[in-house]
């Protein structure tokens, strides 16, 4: 376990470095051919998989640990990731993507939950997935908004020289956003309502504030894809509301396991 979390970890961070060597030099035509990036990425969600199935065989199923199950929620973001990445080679995500990855990897060794929360029902495997998976989603947007952002801002400026001429045409980039924020708010909704199927009493299983907070993203999500169709919303009002939304995910999801885990526990 501890084997292919630390090749897994040096893969990514080797990947990273080769994107961003990439990313950086002018012409492509400088860059030494080697390894191709993709075989090192498909190489680490191997042994990333490898490493989140151990964990799972040696808590004797789902190990619901904070850092245990953000592990999970990285390994399909570097999924993702490997998918899109593949057709902007140029300025491949991963650029950012997989320090972050790396980054799981280690804070699940070096902070294990101390006493992880196990399963109670098997029928929850699909609930958590669909959570896991919205989740990453909405990570990857998160982080495209930011650096659209960043584009639209230096564009306003007339500064297209340099890192910003690399990235794709804005309107790519809002796409790609969307189209991210959609299938994230699909899953996210189908995530909820199965995840009410297994609620008694919200208090009694320390849910309240992770659905409160949950609900609250949902709502925030919806109405930005409204205003994305009924009034064209885009650039930095698209950013804000992503970026709102990201972080009533990432208190319900992380905020609520941290304190149960490390502070309450």
């Amino acid at each position: 376990m501890a084997i292919a979390n630390a090749l897994a970890f040096l893969l990514y961070l080797s990947s990273s470095a080769i994107l961003i060597r990439r990313f950086v030099q002018k012409s492509q035509s400088a860059v030494k051919p080697g390894v191709p990036v993709g075989i090192l990425i498909i190489m680490a969600l191997l042994f990333h998989a490898a490493d989140i199935f151990f964990t799972m065989r040696a808590a004797g199923g789902w190990d619901l640990g904070l850092f245990s199950t953000f592990s999970v929620a990285t390994w399909l973001m570097a999924l993702i990731t490997l998918a899109v990445g593949s057709r902007m080679p140029d300025s491949h995500p991963g650029i950012i993507v997989y320090p972050l990855v790396a980054l799981s990897l280690m804070l699940r060794v070096e902070l294990p939950s101390p006493e992880p929360p196990s399963l109670s029902d098997p029928a929850l495997e699909w609930h958590i997935l669909l959570s896991l998976a919205a989740y990453s989603l909405f990570m990857l947007a998160a982080i495209q908004s930011i650096v659209l952002a960043i584009q639209e801002k230096q564009l306003r400026r007339h500064h297209v020289a340099g890192i910003v001429r690399k990235l794709p045409p804005l309107q790519t980039m809002e796409k790609g956003l969307f189209q991210l924020i959609i299938t994230g708010f699909s899953l996210l909704t189908i995530g909820l309502i199965t995840g009410f199927m297994f609620v008694d009493d919200l208090l009694a299983q320390h849910l309240l504030h992770k659905t409160v907070l949950s609900i609250t993203a949902w709502c925030v999500f919806a109405a930005l894809l409204w205003g994305r169709f009924r009034y064209g919303w885009r650039g930095k009002t698209a950013v804000k509301w992503t970026l709102s939304g990201f972080g009533f995910l990432l208190l319900a999801y992380m905020g609520s396991k941290f304190v149960l885990e490390y502070l309450v526990n």
